[in-house]
């Protein structure tokens, strides 16, 4: 009985201590609205709620409207909303009808560096900084007791 009620003791302190357990996540509460930059909705943005111990995600939709995946914490959240045009690490395969004089020409490829230097392709930042950047972001959101579907966003710039 002893062994048996040791052995159970060092599992317990074990896993709740550090010994690899899930973190608890704390309680959020639902989480939508709309996302408008310059009067007109913007979709495919991603919108992050950032609070004391908790970061909630979600993404507009062709009208603008999200809802946060797992919700956010209550109180005040930093909000961020951004959304990038152009994908990332596209290159061009010579296979696909361009030699390799064309994708040096085009900065795609080929030449002595043995290829781009990752500039053309980079991504473009739809949103202003003072909105989609986590350092600079101006936007906040209370989020309350019981959730919301109203946490709308209307942004100007660029």
């Amino acid at each position: 009985m002893l062994f048996g009620l040791l052995i159970v003791s060092g599992i317990a302190l074990l896993t709740g201590c550090g010994g690899g357990g899930e973190r608890e996540q704390p309680d959020t509460e639902s989480v939508s609205g709309t996302v408008t930059l310059n009067g007109k909705p913007l979709a495919g943005a991603d919108v992050n709620f950032l609070g004391q111990d908790f970061a909630g995600y979600g993404k507009t939709d062709k009208d603008g409207k999200y809802t946060l995946v797992q919700g956010a914490t209550v109180g005040e959240n930093l909000v961020t909303i951004s959304k990038l045009e152009g994908e990332p690490g596209l290159e061009m395969d010579p296979d696909e009808g361009m030699d390799e004089g064309q994708l040096e020409a085009a900065g795609a490829g080929g030449g002595d560096d043995g290829g781009n230097d990752g500039m053309s392709d980079a991504p473009k930042q739809l949103v202003p900084a003072e909105f989609s950047d986590v350092d600079k972001s101006k936007l906040k959101f209370n989020v309350p007791e019981g959730g919301t579907d109203s946490a709308n966003f209307t942004l100007t710039g660029n």
